[in-house]
């Protein structure tokens, strides 16, 4: 029996009844992240502690110029991350990011049974990616990649594992969620100015 079935089995035996409601029940194993027992969900969202576990990056890295930032904020009830910036190719840049080390290893399957990846976003219009690094992937322009829309109002965006390409190398090798070792929201590849916010990102079996 797998760590989220023995969640589930708890809840349904001693919750169900309490309120004579559905009981959804979040029970945190790590810093901005939770497993939801009655959907088979893993949860990253975000707090007043995110700037803990999340770091912006850009291409200056690597001497390009755009430039941006990575700011925690609030709407209403709701905590989210946002990043803007300009992001420009000159001197071969043409990205900002911002990411966090990602771990299921408290999920009792590693991971392994994940199908994909939920976004709850919103933005400037534009389009934007995100990137998974798994163990697979040795050097720094090596990742999956799949592309997301945003909208002007908060929106849920389902990502398949299956719409993710690999950037380089053998793409018939495919995202597996067990493998997963870091995540990154992203503005690549064009000149714009960038403004994504997310506010909860799941993964889904």
């Amino acid at each position: 029996m797998n760590y989220l079935t023995e969640i589930r089995k708890l809840v349904k035996n001693n919750l169900m009844h309490l309120f004579g409601l559905t009981v959804v029940t979040v029970i945190s194993f790590g810093p901005d992240v939770s497993a939801r027992a009655d959907t088979n969900e893993i949860i990253y969202s975000f707090s007043s502690d995110s700037y803990r576990h999340w770091q912006f990056v850009s291409d200056g890295v690597m001497g390009g110029l755009s430039t941006g930032k990575l700011t925690f904020e609030k709407d209403g009830e709701v905590d989210f991350g946002r990043l803007t910036g300009d992001v420009t190719t000159k001197n071969n840049g043409g990205f900002i990011q911002f990411r966090a080390n990602v771990s299921f290893d408290k999920t009792g399957d590693q991971g392994q049974m994940i199908k994909g990846v939920r976004l709850t976003g919103r933005g400037n219009g534009a389009k934007y990616f995100i990137h998974f690094r798994t163990s697979d992937n040795r050097r720094p322009s090596d990742y999956y990649s799949a592309e997301f829309q945003t909208g002007l109002e908060w929106n849920s965006i389902d990502l398949p594992f299956s719409k993710f390409k690999r950037s380089r190398f053998d793409n018939s090798i495919l995202l597996s969620g067990n493998k997963i070792q870091s995540m990154g929201i992203v503005a690549y590849g064009r000149e714009h100015i960038a403004d994504v916010s997310i506010s909860k990102i799941e993964f889904y079996y």
